[in-house]
This record gives structure tokens, C-alpha cells and sequence, in this order.
């Protein structure tokens, strides 16, 4: 899709006294195309939106909770905001937003996903994209990959990971990828903070009898 993607940002070290109590790092996406102008106008007003709510936090909540806390807080506090455009074709926009919260060493993170239809000019929901009653066979299919990487070592998962992945699963966390969806459940929950959120792309060969048709890539169609 002829779509021109850039960065926009939100940088600031927000003070009390002379101290830097609160440090915001929030990037977000820009999106331009005379043919597509409706939809990007629409996407820049969400995530310039998103951006804003964020930076409202970062510099008026953060530093009033740093006042009145009766212990002392490590200093700084670092809100920061990263996305990623998984996908951008004639279909779909798909977009990662990743929030990070940190003190000290205590940690947080979030993840957040959209997917835009082109057709449409707008999101979808994830009732656009899968067919109904399809969580349970879609569960099954990120346990059996969780399983996989469990045995392997490497992800960091803790001893009870399937447990907490039955309790976590949301299939409305996911987003395109070129071969496929992505479902992740976020950081701390399978792994530590430190490994990221947990992601398991199902290829759409896999799992196109569980997508409805008009969302399956135009490759993908029969």
C-alpha cells in the first residue's frame, strides 16, 4: 500500500525542585497517502490521541503521586511508549504499541494492538476478523506453541506458565503479521518482565477456517 509511515514523538524531564522526578519517552506512528488520506487521518488522530493521554500522565499524575507518596520513590520515573507497524498492505494496517513503566529496577510493561481495515477506514474489532467459537481451537493452538517453547528453555517461562496462559489468553490480543496472526499475552505473565510479552504467530494456512473470509490477505483467497 502506497502509505509513507514516520515518527512522531513526546519528550520531556518534568521537575521538582531541581530534581528530574518524571522522564517521558512516548513515540508513536505518522501516517500519510493521498490515496488513503480518510484512513490515516483517522489513525494520526488515534495514536496522536493515545500519545497525548500518555504524556498527561507522565507530566501532571506521576509527579502529584511522587508528592504525596510517604516513601521515598526512586527517581526517576520513565514513562516511555515504542510501536511497531507489524503489517501495512491493501487489507490491513496492523499496529503494536508497547508501554513501558519503570522506577528503579521495578519494571512494567503493556502491550496494546489495533488493526485498521483499508476498506473500511476504521478498526476492526476482532469479531471483523474471527469467526465465532473460534477461541477454544485458537487457545489450543498457542498452548501447543507455548508448550514447544517451555520445553526448549530459552523464553524464560515460569514452571507454571500453562496454568497462567489458560487464565491470561485473550484472543483479542493479537495482530497481522505478513504469514499470519500474532495472539501475545503480556510481559510478567508467562516469563519475567525482562523477556517482553509472549507472542505466537499462527500462520493463516493454519488457521484461515477460523478467519473470516473477507479479512484472509488477497493472496490467501480462493
Amino acid at each position: 500500500m502506497p502509505v509513507i509511515v514516520s515518527e512522531k514523538g513526546i519528550k520531556s524531564k518534568i521537575k521538582l525542585g531541581e530534581r528530574v522526578a518524571v522522564v517521558e519517552n512516548i513515540k508513536y506512528p505518522y501516517f500519510e497517502s493521498e490515496k488513503h488520506k480518510k484512513l490515516c487521518d483517522r489513525m494520526n488522530d488515534f495514536y496522536s490521541s493515545v500519545a497525548e493521554k500518555y504524556s498527561f500522565h507522565a507530566r501532571n499524575r506521576l509527579p502529584k503521586r511522587i508528592k504525596l507518596s510517604r516513601v521515598t520513590c526512586k527517581l526517576p520515573m520513565v514513562l516511555a511508549m515504542n510501536y511497531t507497524v507489524a503489517l501495512c498492505n491493501e487489507d490491513v494496517v496492523s499496529v503494536v504499541l508497547d508501554l513501558v513503566f519503570s522506577q528503579g529496577k521495578n519494571m512494567k510493561m503493556r502491550r496494546f494492538s489495533q488493526l485498521w481495515s483499508v476498506k473500511k477506514c476504521d478498526m476492526l474489532a476482532i469479531s471483523d476478523v474471527l469467526k465465532k467459537g473460534s477461541a477454544g481451537k485458537l487457545y489450543s493452538y498457542v498452548l501447543t506453541s507455548a508448550k514447544k517453547n517451555g520445553e526448549s528453555g530459552t523464553f524464560g517461562y515460569f514452571d507454571d506458565y500453562p496454568l497462567k496462559l489458560g487464565k491470561s489468553f485473550d484472543i483479542k490480543n493479537c495482530f497481522a503479521v505478513p504469514k499470519g496472526l500474532c495472539f501475545f499475552v503480556n510481559a510478567g505473565i508467562l516469563s519475567p518482565v525482562k523477556y517482553g510479552a509472549s507472542n505466537f504467530i499462527l500462520p493463516f494456512e493454519s488457521i484461515k477456517d477460523l478467519i473470516k473470509d473477507d479479512f484472509l490477505p488477497s493472496f490467501d483467497k480462493k
